[in-house]
């Protein structure tokens, strides 16, 4: 009896394919994160003796969720193939407005829900200049970074000032030993997922992300799809911009400055793309933690705030580089 010759081209056997699988599994940008957090943390935890304490831990886990919380929107604009740079800017217009009805005497849910509210104009506006003047989204995104600024500062005639109330402070509290703010994270985690994988509308941005030309001829209204992830995306930014407001317990028009920075980082480490089409929930809250533990890790070792900027910056071009390598880079 002949041996039959595999043909060429034959799909690979089935312990070849699982070693192919295994090889993409551990060298998965998620995995690489996980396995850099977790030898950033152990570095840490031997040089600080505080790093590892609950008070350190539920500092890192506040300040991750609002971060989480206004990069999950990012990354769904960054998967419809936008990119809003007004993030930080845009949080403090939402803090600003809702600490200062507060003060001016508006009941504390009203003026927290008007907070937000505002955070969803503000998206909405975005995406309008986006899809109805064409203009690119960096270069609009970046104009209305210092148009908010301004309305913040318009709006607390460029003072600060520290509210009292327990109440307007809410996210500085606990529930079960949890603070008030993962909840949030938590339901926002599980709404984006959802919204993602479980509907049309998901799918849709995925495909006019990756593929706008296509998604038009399929039928699909780019235009509108884009407005409206301008416009979800601001309601995360609302949501995060009083919970800012709320933890910092102050009416500050800086309150933004410099979260669009660890916001885009995060999310190209958790593996989101610059060009659309890719990005994931779980990827940008791994993001997030890692950003946010090496923070909090440099501020403790004392280490220059500049100094801290350099090396968030620095994983930015390294994330970005990690994505866009495969694709040739820029062009």
């Amino acid at each position: 009896m002949t041996a039959t010759a595999t043909p060429p081209g034959a799909p690979l056997d089935s312990r070849a394919q699982a070693a192919a699988r295994a090889r993409r599994l551990l060298l998965g940008q998620h995995v690489l994160l996980l396995i850099a957090l977790i030898l950033l943390g152990t570095y840490f935890t031997s040089r600080l003796d505080f790093f590892l304490t609950s008070q350190n831990v539920l500092t890192i886990l506040r300040f991750s969720a609002v971060t989480f919380i206004v990069a999950t929107g990012f990354t769904l604009v960054l998967i419809g193939g936008g990119l809003d740079l007004s993030i930080g800017s845009g949080m403090a217009v939402v803090g600003v407005t809702a600490g200062k009805l507060f003060e001016a005497g508006v009941p504390l849910v009203l003026a927290f829900v008007i907070g937000v509210v505002t955070g969803i104009v503000i998206g909405f506006v975005n995406g309008f200049i986006v899809t109805r003047f064409r203009i690119n989204p960096l270069i609009a995104t970046l104009a209305m970074l210092f148009v908010l600024l301004g309305v913040a500062f318009i709006i607390t005639d460029g003072r600060s000032s520290q509210v009292r109330d327990d109440g307007f402070r809410f996210a500085r509290e606990n529930v079960g030993g949890i603070p008030v703010p993962v909840f949030f994270l938590i339901a926002t985690a599980v709404l984006s997922v959802v919204l993602l994988h479980t509907t049309k509308a998901g799918r849709h941005l995925f495909a006019v992300g990756g593929n706008p030309d296509a998604a038009r001829q399929a039928a699909m209204n780019v235009d509108r799809f884009r407005l409206g992830m301008y416009t979800v995306a601001g309601l995360y930014t609302g949501i995060a911009g009083v919970l800012l407001a709320s933890d910092l317990g102050a009416v500050a028009p800086n309150s933004g400055r410099n979260w669009e920075l660890y916001v885009a980082t995060a999310v190209f480490l958790g593996g989101a793309s610059l060009t659309g089409g890719r990005g994931s929930v779980i990827g940008t809250f791994v993001g997030v933690v890692f950003v946010r533990t090496l923070d909090n890790g440099l501020v403790q070792m004392a280490v220059r705030p500049q100094i801290v900027l350099i090396t968030v910056g620095t994983a930015m071009i390294l994330a970005v580089a990690f994505d866009q390598r495969p694709k040739g880079g820029f062009r």
